[in-house]
């Protein structure tokens, strides 16, 4: 396993329940080829995903704010429904939505997803691999696979972590089916944007 002390400083329980690196850093928005644990979840490693007026999130969706709501709506529209845990599902795919009360201290997890509104940030999200463990970007470091959501558990250096994640507050679930349509579509969305930054590159150019 590779060390990565800058995670393990972030989330004190990572290295005891293990994770393995899949890739290398990228940079913060807006640099090319940043995007985050959003963007990752969502299948999508070429946009920096967050609800705000400068980063990228679907523009149909609104309004844009870090709200559970927010988040959930949004990845309903692809595809995915809210279900009762994190547990392995066959012919599933799950996300785990990461959020931090708003007083910075542990908390229960509430039953209520209006409780979860309106006294939670929202902060990362997680995907499910087909073996069970979970992925991660985190922020513009590395990705990595980890074996139990809890090992991103985190509140901040009062509680002994660099980061401030919170814990795992909810769970959605869509088929594998409909996992393999979306990512069709997403990929050639991305090829069109791709094409199309591509040659107001070119007209750029030959204007000056």
């Amino acid at each position: 396993m590779t060390q990565l002390p800058h995670l393990e400083f972030g989330f004190k329980k990572l290295a005891n329940a293990g994770y393995d690196k899949t890739s290398d850093p990228t940079d913060f928005f807006p640099a090319p080829g940043a995007y985050n644990c959003i963007g990752w979840a969502a299948h999508d490693p070429h946009h920096w995903w967050w609800p705000s007026p400068y980063e990228y999130w679907p523009f149909w969706i609104s309004p844009r704010e870090a709200t559970v709501f927010c988040f959930v709506k949004t990845f309903r529209w692809f595809g995915y429904r809210i279900c009762d845990n994190s547990r392995q599902e066959f012919g599933f795919e799950k996300v785990a939505l990461y959020a931090i009360h708003n007083s910075g201290h542990p908390q229960a997890v509430p039953s209520s997803i209006q409780d979860l509104h309106d006294n939670w940030t929202p902060t990362h999200m997680a995907r499910q691999l087909p073996d069970g463990s979970w992925t991660s970007k985190c922020g513009p470091n590395e990705d990595i696979t980890h074996y139990t959501l809890d090992a991103l558990e985190s509140y901040g250096l009062a509680y002994g972590s660099g980061d401030e994640y919170g814990r795992d507050v909810l769970y959605m679930k869509r088929f594998i089916l409909v996992s393999l349509i979306v990512r069709a579509l997403q990929h050639v969305n991305w090829r069109v944007q791709s094409a199309r930054s591509t040659i107001r590159e070119k007209f750029r150019r030959n204007s000056i």
